[in-house]
Formats: C-alpha cells, structure tokens, sequence
C-alpha cells in the first residue's frame, strides 16, 4: 500500500504565478525631449545657469589684495639700538656678520674643535635663529678714495698712468666679483633679550667664528635683497 496518493498530490500542487515582464523603459526620450523643447520656450537660458550651491561658492570673499609693500614686509621699523621690529607682536630681530674661516687650512685638531664649538651652540640654543649665506658684490670704495686721491696729488705721467690702471682694476672687480658672506639673524620677544642672546652667542662661537657687527646701510641693502631676490645690489643695480 502506498503511503501516498500520487492522484491527490497532484491536484493540491501548488500553482505558481508568472511575473510580469514590463518592457517599458526607464526614461522615455520623447517625452524629455519634449519637456526640454518646454523648458528652453520658457527660458531659453535655464539650462546654461549654474545651480544655487554654485552661485554661492562664487560669491564667496575673496582675499584681500595687499595695497603696498608695507603691508607685505612683516618689519616695522629700526629702532634706535638697531634692531628691526616685528609685526603682530612678533618681537625684535637683529644682524650680525659671521667671519668665516677656511677650515681646509686648518690643523686638524684646530677644525675639528671649531666644529664641535659651532654642533654645541646650535643644538643648546632652543631659540629661534636664522643664518643666512649670500653672494655679495665685492666692497673696494675704501681703495678707489685712496687711488682717487693719489691720483689728483700725482705730479708724474708714469705714476699717474699706474694708479689709473690700478684704479679701473678695482672697479672691475667691484663689477664683477662677489664674496660669500654669512650673517646671523636673532630673534627675541623683547630688545634685551636680543641683546642678551647676542652676548650668549659671542661667548660661545668667538673664539670659532667672530661676530661682527654690521653697518645700517648693509642690513638695509641685505633685508631689500631678501625681499627682491631678483634685484642686485652695488654696482650691478
């Protein structure tokens, strides 16, 4: 005896429905044909115009554009003891010239003393400083007065013939040459503490690289470079 009636399973099967297939398409291109024909009767420059999120992007302010130099140059000004005030509360800063010195022509202990001088200074100051290298047209006005004055003493032509040539020879080189310098700069909230920091750094480098003070022309000469480093300076200008 069969345990189940073939005959009565197969009139409760179940009757499974077919899914209707739409093939209707997601856009109908006519009719947005049509609705773009609509918009551009009503407005024929809607569609050129940029949404809301980016009008307000452009109305954005822009930044705002310096007036003058001033402005740009974070200097104020010099103050009597000759150093340069800051902007914003940025404190003083000062220039000193560093005499450099060829260490390939020292002894080797003499070298590497005045390494080790220099490694210790920079790695105990905590301080901001600054030391900046630049090519600088070679300085022979001091030579050039003195020729110029031999020159209208000389009663000789031989002897003046000479100075003339020694004196166009200075000039050249002051065209044409440049020596390397080097010059520290030191910062400091206040005019003493610059000071102070300046009387540290001598204590400690004098001896390797003497501190020299610098002339308010050269500083100024030096700062107008820094900020046109396209310009030059001394007889090339």
């Amino acid at each position: 005896m069969a345990l189940f009636d073939e005959r009565i399973l197969e009139k409760e099967k179940p009757i499974l429905k077919e899914k209707k297939t739409s093939n209707s398409l997601l856009f109908d291109e006519k009719e947005l044909d049509k609705r773009i024909a609509q918009t551009k009767k009503k407005n024929p420059f809607s569609l050129l115009q940029l949404p809301k999120a980016e009008k307000e992007k452009k109305k954005e302010k822009l930044p705002e554009v310096k007036k003058s130099v001033a402005d740009i140059i974070p200097i104020i000004d010099q103050t009597d003891s000759g150093l340069f005030q800051l902007k914003d509360e940025g404190g003083f800063f000062g220039i000193w010239q560093l005499q450099s010195t060829d260490i390939n022509a020292m002894h080797d202990q003499e070298a590497g003393r005045n390494i080790y001088t220099l490694a210790k200074t920079y790695q105990g100051d905590k301080d901001p400083f600054k030391i900046i290298s630049l090519n600088l047209p070679v300085s022979t006005q001091k030579q050039q007065q003195y020729l110029e004055k031999k020159i209208r003493e000389a009663n000789n032509a031989l002897s003046l013939r000479f100075l003339r040539k020694k004196l166009k020879e200075l000039q050249y080189l002051e065209w044409g040459r440049t020596n390397r310098e080097y010059f520290l700069f030191l910062y400091g909230p206040t005019e003493l503490a610059v000071k102070e920091r300046k009387d540290q750094f001598m204590r400690d480098i004098q001896l390797a690289i003497p501190l020299l003070p610098v002339s308010d022309e050269k500083q100024i000469n030096l700062l107008y470079k820094l900020y046109n480093q396209n310009a030059k300076l001394g007889n090339k200008q």
